[in-house]
């Protein structure tokens, strides 16, 4: 909401002198005055979420045996967002109201009933600088070494609550913060502190470049360094290390823009801290880090190249934190992110231990009707010295039991993707392609059979009536062999833009793989779901009944496991 730009003079008449004190009189005056001015400056906005679920019990699929299908039965995640903006005084101002009532958000398995104050922040700008104090969302470069952000779908929220002086000037831009972790509505007791620099450099208007460095650093508390050390005592001898209370992470990064041409590179080190790795086992290295992108865009073809290398890079607030938990930062993933729902159930996000990534991306457009894709990556092990193993080939032993040995592996996840789009007419529009999965289940979720490989088909295609009315046909195979055996997945979905939407999808196991050493499922499943979306203004409103298979959920290149689910969401996004 913007108010006019105007202020409200008040007169102050004889009568008012002759009956209250002229001091309090001018004062008064002066308030509201400067308020009517403020007010005449201000924009005000704000944004509501509520999304409820209702849980239906469903032994077959495994949504049972859970506190919200066997008593609690409904749970509510909700937001409420009030922003104050005015440019004259150079003044933001923000909060956010939170409430979790019976939420599965933070932990699929465990609901949590907590409200209270989410986010606030108070920001002042002078010209080229600014200060803030509150919450503050925020990264170093990529994030590699430093990032605080939100991810709702996933319970994620690792604000900064501390405070942040920034510099704003033409060629330059410099920040420091310093300040605790949100922990839900409390804090991670150990101190983050954060700076970096960056330039911009144009060369004869046809190089640029956007260099930059950046400082990150962890204090631990004594309460977390306790904890440490009592699980640092109970390791073997042998294992045991002198652990450290501050950690420093450093990055250096450029961008490069010459004619159609875009190259990315940061290169990042952290000193030796505690951290767990794979199979659980507590470590106490150094780390550092390569993120390296390069791109190429004409009219009809685009081009993108990735690589990234990780050794030994996982910061967090202290090494008792899991998880989600005390994640100080975020290394982005390689592979690509599908939306459809079949390609999209295998993605790979970055793994802090150790990683060798590359991948590739390629789109052509011979002319208006057709465009092709093409999509490569590949991540694995580093290439000389394989050191992380995996628990992959058995032997009975004297007593009757099975003994594991380790074995290294190579590759981690491989996936090759081609799609094809043929638009004959403005009306008409139809997607093919095809994926490609190698899949390492022990690396990813830690258990079930190692290498896991899918092939997925997939269709798409959209008719669009007129300017508001159009379907959409999805048709997708799966056939994985070593996990659930073979999929096939299905919806149809009417359009009336921008005010209404309604699908219908069915995802059906209809032949399980009976050696799947995971306890899923034996006898075919329907996995349907019904749809439907109304929007009115800036406030849309979502119904959805589903049956929902377990799996890995990802949003924004961070995944996490979710068990099955079945019932009712009731979603409601407002803005103002």
């Amino acid at each position: 909401m913007i108010v006019p730009n105007s202020c409200f003079v008040i007169k102050i008449n004889k009568f008012m002198f002759s009956t209250l004190h002229w001091k309090k009189v001018l004062s008064t005056t002066a308030f509201l005055f400067f308020s009517f001015c403020i007010y005449a400056q201000s924009v005000f906005s704000g944004s509501f979420q509520s999304n409820s679920n209702f849980f239906i019990r469903d032994p077959k699929i495994g949504a049972s045996n859970l506190p919200h299908y066997d008593n609690l039965k409904i749970g509510s995640d909700i937001w409420l967002n009030l922003n104050y903006n005015n440019e004259k005084l150079g003044l933001d101002v923000g909060i956010r109201g939170d409430a979790y009532l019976n939420s599965i958000l933070r932990n699929p398995t465990v609901p949590i009933t907590k409200a209270g104050l989410g986010y606030f922040f108070i920001k002042k700008r002078f010209k080229d600088l600014a200060f803030t104090a509150g919450y503050m969302y925020d990264q170093i470069g990529s994030g590699m070494i430093y990032r605080a952000y939100e991810e709702r779908p996933l319970g994620i929220d690792n604000a900064l609550v501390g405070g942040k002086v920034e510099y704003n000037g033409k060629h330059v831009k410099a920040f420091a913060f310093s300040g605790l972790q949100k922990d839900l509505f409390q804090f991670y007791m150990p101190i983050i502190s954060g700076a970096g620099i960056e330039g911009n450099v144009n060369i004869k208007n046809k190089v640029t470049l956007v260099p930059g460095v950046g400082v990150m650093n962890r204090s631990m508390d004594q309460k977390s360094m306790d904890g440490l050390v009592a699980k640092i005592e109970a390791l073997d001898t042998s294992l045991r290390f002198v652990p450290k209370y501050n950690v420093y992470a450093f990055t250096v990064y450029n961008t490069l823009t010459a004619g159609d041409f875009s190259w990315y590179i940061e290169g990042a080190y952290k000193t030796k801290d505690a951290f767990y790795g794979v199979n659980n086992v507590l470590h106490n290295k150094a780390g550092n880090a390569v993120l390296t992108s390069l791109s190429y865009s004409q009219r009809g073809i685009g081009v993108n190249l990735q690589f990234k290398r990780t050794e030994n890079f996982q910061l967090r607030t202290s090494p008792n934190e899991i998880l989600f938990r005390g994640s100080l930062n975020f290394q982005p993933p390689i592979a690509r992110q599908n939306s459809l729902r079949l390609p999209a159930r295998y993605f790979a996000p970055a793994l802090n231990q150790q990683e060798i990534a590359f991948g590739g991306e390629i789109h052509y457009s011979p002319n208006k009707k057709w465009r092709l894709l093409a999509n490569f990556s590949e991540i694995r092990d580093f290439f000389l010295k394989p050191s992380i193993t995996s628990k992959v080939d058995y032997k009975p032993n004297t007593l009757g039991g099975i003994d594991t040995i380790n074995t290294p592996i190579r590759s981690f996840y491989r996936e090759g993707l081609i799609m094809a789009e043929f638009k004959p007419n403005k009306k008409l529009q139809f997607d093919l392609g095809f994926q490609y999965v190698f899949y390492n289940r022990q690396i990813y979720i830690g258990d079930g059979e190692n290498n896991v490989t899918a092939l997925t088909p997939f269709l798409e295609f959209q008719h669009k009536f007129n300017k508001k009315m159009s379907y959409r046909i999805e048709l997708q195979y799966q056939y994985v062999p070593k996990d659930y055996g073979q999929w096939i997945y299905g919806l149809v979905e009417f359009n009336i833009a921008p005010m209404f939407s309604i699908s219908v999808s069915d995802m059906w196991n209809f032949k399980p793989n009976p050696d799947n050493p995971l306890p899923v499922y034996t006898t075919p499943l329907h996995f349907y779901s019904v749809f439907a979306a109304y929007t009115y203004k800036s406030h849309r409103f979502t119904l959805n009944y589903a049956r929902q298979v377990g799996g890995i959920v990802c949003t924004g290149g961070v995944c996490r496991y979710e068990p099955a689910f079945s019932g009712v969401r009731l979603g409601i996004n407002s803005t103002f």
